[in-house]
């Protein structure tokens, strides 16, 4: 037990003094690139050339604090989380401009400023204790080979004696300031490299107004769609009724056979009506999902789907309204577009749950080249699903095949 204790004890101490010592050269280089790249390109930026230098000066401070939180695993025993990034726009402006107004990006740079003198003299105290440690350790050894006239010549043996027993007081004093060194520059990193609560407030905020658009944007998609769906469909089989109702009204008292066709005609068209209709009541939202559940659902999916579909996992019990209707048209849409554009010879749904979070995988090995673009049926699923805080990932290189994973969180 005493020889574990003493093996971390000595582990924790190497890895303080490592990353203590270490921040000397790394903040001495930083502060010096850093400097000069902003002087240079501030001072230029009035005839162009500065802004590029900028630019690159900002991609590289922001590659620094990447490679700072990984470090303080040392002394923090796990990296620092990397803060959440300000949503990109999809032009070069939109980007750049998002990286500009991201508080984290502005936060890197003091930190990244202050590892300069921070590290500069918290590395030159500890590698100068220690050497100090290390020098008074080994006098004895080097004593009898140093010059005539030097200090270590001038000392007796019982006074390098009591330099080496001195050594073991200046490595404990060099051990503690070393950890304090350490915590405090740890400190220094979890503070400005770490999430704070007005970022992570500002990026909740502005991830809720954008899934709150695009939820708006998807349900205005959806009604069109509905409308345009009763317009050109069963609103023509209706007012086709109509219409040859109101011939057979005309011929019935002159022509009964034609009234027969005519209505017979008219009542297959009723059923065809009647087909569209619970067509798009199931598009709103199917029954079987409120009554029996998504398994149900998804089982009724692949029965009507027009290429073969095999159903993997399920959940155990209800989930949420919202997961259950938002997992049915994630599944729905994307078999409609397998059956339409992918030339698949088949799909898998793979269906689970990790933790609180809803997993669906959809597969399919048809021709690829599927891309979430604006306006898209992919672009509005994902809306869907982000509206409810999850994600949607599409992997569809050309040739093939398809993979799309959408995540859920379904916690009660």
């Amino acid at each position: 037990m005493a020889l574990a204790v003493s093996r971390s004890a000595l582990s924790r101490g190497w890895n303080d003094f490592l990353y203590v010592a270490t921040g000397l050269p790394l903040g001495t280089a930083w502060l010096v690139v850093l400097f000069t790249l902003l002087a240079v390109g501030v001072s230029t930026a009035i005839v162009t050339i500065g802004i590029p230098i900028l630019a690159i000066t900002l991609l590289l401070w922001r590659w620094g604090a990447g490679t700072e939180r990984r470090r303080a695993a040392l002394v923090l025993g796990a990296p620092i989380a990397a803060p959440a990034r300000r949503a990109r726009g999809r032009s070069l402006l939109d980007r750049w401009v998002a990286r500009l107004k991201d508080r984290t990006t502005w936060r890197d740079l003091g930190y990244m400023l202050l590892l300069g003198p921070v590290g500069i003299l918290a590395g030159t105290i500890a590698v100068t204790l220690w050497s100090a440690a290390f020098a008074a350790l080994l006098a004895p050894a080097f004593a009898p080979a140093a010059p005539a006239g030097s200090l270590l010549d001038d000392l007796g043996a019982a006074a390098l004696a009591g330099v080496a027993a001195g050594s073991v007081l200046v490595a404990a004093v060099a051990g503690l300031v070393t950890r304090g060194l350490a915590a405090g520059c740890g400190a220094l990193a979890v503070s400005l490299l770490a999430s704070d609560e007005r970022t992570e407030l500002t990026e909740r905020i502005t991830s809720l107004e954008a899934t709150r658009s695009g939820a708006v944007e998807s349900a205005d998609a959806r009604l069109r769609r509905i409308e345009r769906d009763l317009h050109d469909g069963a609103q023509h089989r209706l007012a086709y009724i109509g219409m040859e109702l109101g011939r057979a009204r005309t011929k019935l008292s002159s022509d009964p056979e034609a009234v027969d066709a005519l209505l017979a005609d008219a009542h297959e068209e009723s059923k065809r009506a009647m087909r569209e209709l619970r067509d798009l009541v199931r598009g709103i939202h199917p029954s079987v999902l409120s009554d029996r559940g998504l398994d149900a659902a998804l089982s009724g999916l692949a029965e009507r789907a027009s290429v073969p579909v095999e159903i993997r996992g399920g959940v155990d019990g209800r989930l949420p309204p919202a997961v259950e209707t938002a997992a049915y048209y994630v599944v729905a849409e994307t078999l409609t577009n397998v059956g339409r554009h992918a030339s698949a010879r088949g799909a898998q749904v793979e269906v689970r749950r990790e933790g609180e979070t809803l997993v669906l995988a959809i597969h399919d090995d048809g021709h690829g080249g599927a891309r979430r673009v604006p306006g898209s049926g992919l672009e509005g699923l994902a809306q869907r699903v982000e509206a409810l805080d999850g994600t949607l990932a599409v992997e569809s290189p050309e040739g093939g095949p398809t993979t799309i994973v959408a995540r859920m969180p379904c916690a009660s």
